[in-house]
């Protein structure tokens, strides 16, 4: 408890130094055109579309539960987690991902939905080196080719910020956008009402849309830090947002986070709790899989395997809303 209330102190200091979030004219933000503050950053342009992705908790701080965008252990936890989540859209994709400063795991432990959106809040210095982020990368690197936005738990609470906020208000950028995975933390009916420019995903070729999950076992127990009412989903293997069940035959291929190899068809099937607006997963080991937090997920949770239990699929899906994006904008 402590600790929660240094990080809330630190960022209540923060935020009297700024006066809102995106103001983007001060030097302390103008950071990007450092490659050293890239976690990833193409050599070369492949792929007629980009990725922009915001990584997940990753920081291990020490003191005061918050890492700096240029803190050596955030940036080399960053740098494996990239391999088992942006990577999954690499074949069709550039991907572009900045360091951003964000809180460690122990800022939310025995918390809840509600304290950990009033928490995220208090973080505009990585709210604010998010933008700075996105506005170098379009005016220095995107050269108008549509694009996706991907990220996980913490990065997915930020980046309700860039689609809420960021994009309501940069139109010229917003109408190429793909579609936003954002994965891993909730995306209310609430959150998408008072976003009306948003649409949330409904099939597995709509574009310009919202795309959210969370996966569970079907014994899933204790805390849920992440627990709310009104959670939209979708399912990652049949693209469906009602409860019809698909086998893990139908899984496109998982990847083993430990030796990145992608095992086909995959190992998790998967079915939407409506109620929870959690994907359930029933065809994998519990024990093994499921994250080792229990201060914040409890038991059950697959929420640090999300991307990998459904890796191929996403790299897959998000080439169909590609594929479909560009030809309709041809057709226009």
């Amino acid at each position: 408890m402590y600790k929660l209330f240094t990080v809330i102190a630190v960022f209540f200091v923060i935020s009297s130094c700024i006066n809102k979030i995106n103001d983007k004219n001060t030097a302390e933000y103008n950071i990007y055109s450092d490659n050293s503050n890239w976690l990833s950053l193409p050599d070369n342009i492949t792929h007629n579309a980009d990725v922009f992705y915001i990584y997940p908790t990753v920081c291990a701080s020490d003191t005061s539960n918050i890492c700096p965008v240029d803190d050596i252990q955030m940036q080399k936890s960053a740098q494996r987690v990239i391999k088992l989540q942006a990577a999954a859209f690499s074949k069709y994709a550039n991907i572009f991902a900045p360091y951003y400063t964000q809180y460690d795991i122990e800022a939310i432990e025995y918390s809840n939905y509600n304290d950990i959106q009033k928490i995220m809040k208090q973080n505009i210095q990585g709210i604010n080196e998010i933008y700075a982020a996105l506005d170098y990368y379009f005016k220095n690197y995107n050269n108008g080719r549509p694009f996706i936005l991907v990220s996980h738990s913490q990065g997915s609470a930020l980046m309700q910020y860039v689609l809420s906020d960021y994009m309501k208000n940069h139109k010229e950028y917003y109408k190429n956008m793909v579609a936003a995975y954002v994965i891993g933390y909730p995306v209310t009916k609430e959150f998408m009402a008072a976003n009306p420019h948003l649409k949330f995903a409904e099939n597995a070729e709509d574009t310009g849309v919202v795309i959210a999950f969370e996966v569970q076992s079907p014994n899933k127990a204790g805390i849920d830090a992440l627990y709310t009412d009104n959670r939209l989903v979708i399912n990652p293997v049949n693209w469906k947002r009602d409860e019809t069940y698909a086998a893990k035959e139908e899984n496109l291929g998982s990847l083993d986070q430990k030796t990145l190899e992608i095992t086909t068809p995959g190992i998790a099937d998967a079915k939407i709790d409506l109620k929870k607006g959690v994907v359930i997963c029933s065809t994998i080991d519990e024990k093994k899989y499921q994250i080792p937090i229990p201060s914040v997920f409890g038991t059950g949770s697959y929420h640090g395997q999300t991307f990998q239990l459904y890796y191929v699929n996403l790299g897959e899906n998000a080439k169909q809303r590609i594929d479909n994006f560009i030809n309709n904008k041809k057709i226009k």
